[in-house]
């Protein structure tokens, strides 16, 4: 059975109706974060990887401020409210799945804290636990270890000065994994974070699917004339004894080797944000957040923009990757990349939200996410390698993340 997403209806429905019904989020984008929460039903415009809806022969792939001008063209004749929802991939030139909603609901503050006590009970405890998986991680530990060590060899030798490798894990379950009870767990389990769902269509040997996670990094947000950025690097694994935790986080600040990644980071958006703006700010030293199993270093980052204003899209871009998904320089990092990992990233690492005609936005990054695709579900985990990073403690690190979706999926 397809659990529906319980999240606030507007006024117009049943208030004991769910936003989405069963099933519904093979034709619904949905993008919840602590300031804008959204759930487009329906599909009135797509580009995507089988093709979009409007017979492009791109087939969804090429520059996505294109397809992002057509999408909205396309809501214009339509008389639709020109926001576009979706996912971007790593790789900026492939597919991207950006989707006019045939109708968009946007949920109020209010509406967002009924809808997390609406959240039903069995939404994360099946009533029969399921059987484990079978599994099949790409690579495998030992090959994961021999990547990184591949990229710290190419550190030493100062072709790289940091590296961000991923490495995904392949599951198949006996039964259809439900997305709906998915999303309702990380609805459940991480309410801060940047939740979202994207449906996906059909491809060659692949039934249809979602694409879903729950992602603790905004890329960039526009509202008017400010931008927002909150880049995160730096990792450690939490604990779920407060004092312990504590004792991590002071840890984790204080860590040369995360400071030194973080920074990568921190500095690469500042700088890249700066030509768009009149005024930025950027704290001297990091924060943390706690991200469900693991803690990173983070620096939030505010910008009044240039007039005229850049958009959330144009700003998104221009960030993307930043050194928290793929290293410095990166040119090389994404070249070394393609050759150490052995697996595309599609959608993983890429950037996921909306944006409206106007320019307003909110772009994360697709972080803490599987492809679900009927009994199948493909996840990602990635670590940053810099100077002093260890194979192991790099591989300990990927397993951490996995956990998030791995709980969310009841595994």
């Amino acid at each position: 059975m397809t659990h529906p997403l319980p999240v606030a209806p507007p006024p117009d429905r049943d208030p004991a109706a769910p936003l989405v019904e069963p099933g519904g989020l093979a034709d619904a984008v949905v993008f919840l974060s602590p300031s804008n929460r959204m759930v487009g039903h329906g599909i009135a415009h797509a580009a995507d990887p089988g093709g979009d809806s409007d017979g492009d022969p791109d087939k969804g792939a090429g520059d996505p401020a294109r397809r992002l001008a057509r999408l909205f063209e396309a809501a214009r004749r339509d008389g639709r409210a020109p926001v576009v929802m979706g996912a971007i991939p790593f790789d900026v030139s492939g597919p991207s799945r950006l989707i006019v909603p045939r109708d968009l609901d946007r949920l109020s503050p209010a509406g967002w804290q009924a809808a997390l006590r609406r959240l039903p009970g069995t939404a994360t405890t099946p009533a029969t636990p399921p059987r484990p998986p079978r599994a099949h991680p790409l690579p495998d530990p030992d090959g994961y270890r021999r990547a990184v060590a591949g990229g710290l060899a190419r550190i030493a030798e100062g072709r790289l000065a940091k590296l961000v490798l991923a490495r995904s894990l392949d599951l198949e379950a006996d039964e259809p994994i439900d997305p709906g009870r998915v999303l309702a767990a990380l609805i459940r389990r991480h309410p801060a974070s940047f939740l979202y769902s994207v449906p996906l269509p059909p491809e060659t040997g692949r039934d249809a699917g979602v694409f879903l996670g729950a992602s603790p990094e905004l890329l960039v947000r526009r509202v008017g004339g400010r931008v927002h950025a909150t880049p995160l690097a730096g990792t450690i694994a939490a604990s779920p004894d407060p004092a312990e935790n504590a004792r991590r986080v002071e840890r984790l600040l204080a860590s040369e080797k995360d400071r030194h990644e973080h920074a990568f980071a921190a500095r690469a958006v500042a700088e890249t944000l700066r030509p768009f703006c009149r005024t930025i700010e950027v704290p001297a030293t990091p924060g943390v957040v706690a991200a469900g199993p693991v803690i990173h270093l983070s620096t939030p980052i505010v910008g009044e923009l240039r007039a005229p204003h850049a958009g959330a899209l144009e700003l998104a871009l221009a960030l993307h990757p930043t050194p928290a998904v793929g290293g410095t320089p990166t040119d090389a990092a994404v070249a070394a990349i393609a050759e150490l990992e052995g697996v595309g990233r599609g959608l993983y690492a890429g950037m996921v939200g909306w944006c409206d005609a106007g320019g307003d936005g909110e772009w994360a990054v697709s972080l803490r996410c599987a492809e679900i695709r009927g009994r199948r579900a493909r996840l990602f985990a990635g670590a940053g390698i810099v100077h002093g990073s260890d194979p192991e403690a790099e591989l300990e690190e990927t397993a951490a993340k996995l956990k998030t979706m791995l709980a969310a999926l009841g595994f």
